[in-house]
């Protein structure tokens, strides 16, 4: 095993060792592969893993030549990153993506009106995310393989609804996903066994605080709970907090946005590069074009914790709204 392997390798290799079906191991491979840094010492980790992908997308390809289809819960990740919407039924999922996205699932106040995962792509300050909405979990049944979309997500919205007994709703999640090998990263010190378990970056978002008495009980929701986790009151009736829900969920997923300035001339602002937070001036020349890296000489940089326009070297830490200029 090569050394210096990022975080996010082995949480991306533990999500492909519990994946269950082909599909989600080969989203979860492709994942992995992603998370490998480029250059010697990872060259023969790297080329394993691209021939166990190829493996993978062979079988799959047979089966499916035999006749045997996919499965609805394998959604081709899109976006800098997915986010899976889960929660009891009629806590506002499939509004929430109606209200975000340009998708178009069905919204009843019937329960039980979600049969099948819903993808849509949400815009926050210019990143683009895939959220996809779920059937409803239920002690009484819920499909193995949404357990399966789970694992292939950067980031886990649970909905509660603030006037349905929200802190039944929150135990009764919580325990089919642990049920399930599936942890809140919040509770992973709390669990036992947690470590053979997926940590799940999770936020939970509590729906229907419509107005100042349900400001209150969310209050008193989060006292009851001793609530030191991500948690944020939201009404989609009255679309309040959604903009700075999604904000949260950049910073939980760690993304940040760098933008490019080619010598000489303006910036564009307008469709950033989405890189980790903790990326460096090297990484950034990777995400332009991996030839970049190679001939790199130095940098220039606006923005946070520089002067502007200072030059700097490549492992240069950027920061979330940096103006980034690459000198080849």
């Amino acid at each position: 095993m090569p050394a210096n392997l990022p975080p996010d390798y082995f949480a991306a290799e533990e999500k492909f060792r519990t994946a269950e079906s082909i599909s989600t191991k080969i989203a979860c491979l492709e994942e992995l592969i992603s998370t490998v840094p480029k250059h010697k010492g990872t060259d023969h980790l790297r080329a394993e893993l691209r021939r166990k992908l190829s493996r993978l997308k062979s079988e799959q390809h047979k089966r499916k030549s035999v006749g045997r289809h996919e499965s609805e819960y394998h959604i081709e990740k899109e976006g800098s990153g997915r986010i899976v919407v889960i929660g009891p039924t009629n806590v506002g999922k499939s509004s929430l993506i109606a209200q975000l996205t340009h998708a178009t699932p069905k919204v009843s106040e019937s329960p039980y009106t979600t049969w099948g995962p819903t993808p849509g792509m949400m815009n926050i300050k210019d990143v683009h995310l895939q959220l996809i909405d779920t059937p409803p979990v239920s002690n009484n049944y819920t499909k193995p393989e949404l357990f399966d979309l789970i694992r292939t997500s950067d980031l886990l919205l649970l909905m509660l609804d603030i006037q349905a007994f929200p802190i039944q709703q929150f135990d009764d999640s919580i325990e089919m996903l642990v049920n399930h090998r599936i942890v809140a990263e919040f509770l992973k010190d709390k669990i036992e066994d947690s470590d053979s378990m997926i940590i799940m970056p999770t936020m939970i978002v509590v729906n229907k605080v419509d107005n100042q008495q349900l400001k209150a009980d969310f209050d008193t929701f989060c006292e009851l709970e001793q609530a030191d986790w991500p948690v944020i009151p939201v009404s989609i009736q009255n679309q309040y907090n959604l903009d700075t829900m999604g904000e949260r969920c950049l910073e939980m997923m760690k993304l940040m946005r760098i933008f490019s300035k080619p010598p000489g001339k303006e910036p564009d602002m307008s469709q950033p590069y989405v890189l980790k937070t903790g990326a460096t001036v090297e990484d950034f020349a990777v995400k332009v074009h991996r030839d970049f890296l190679k001939n790199l000489k130095t940098a220039r940089v606006w923005g946070k914790n520089v002067y502007d326009g200072q030059m700097v070297g490549r492992d240069h830490i950027l920061n979330d709204g940096d103006v980034v200029e690459l000198h080849i």
